[in-house]
């Protein structure tokens, strides 16, 4: 099995009036994980999730920041941040994310 999804088929969905995604695939694909695209516009948010998370910045800059240790990301830089870690994301930037398993599903308790 195999899915191609091209970027006209992408759903996007405004996050914040300064941030969207563009889901490429979704849990409907697969339970697994999931892609998205992410644009950020001077964008900050203070996140713990159930899920394992990458980000790949494409462009600009990511500003994150785990227990007041400031991280920045830049193009091409990339980074994996395990579930239930507490940070902050500040920025403006283009970055390619993926959950583990995919955003929407309900994580398995430990």
């Amino acid at each position: 099995m195999y899915k191609i999804v091209r970027k006209s088929e992408a759903r996007v969905r405004g996050i914040a009036p300064n941030k969207t995604a563009d889901n490429y695939i979704t849990k409907e694909t697969t339970p697994v994980f999931s892609f998205a695209t992410t644009k950020g516009d001077n964008y900050y948010e203070k996140i713990k999730v159930g899920y394992n998370r990458l980000y790949f910045i494409l462009e600009g800059e990511l500003v994150l920041t785990f227990n007041e240790k400031e991280e920045r990301l830049k193009k091409d830089d990339s980074i994996y941040i395990e579930k239930n870690t507490e940070y902050e994301i500040n920025g403006t930037f283009n970055a390619v994310v993926v959950n583990e398993p995919a955003f929407g599903t309900i994580p398995k308790s430990d």
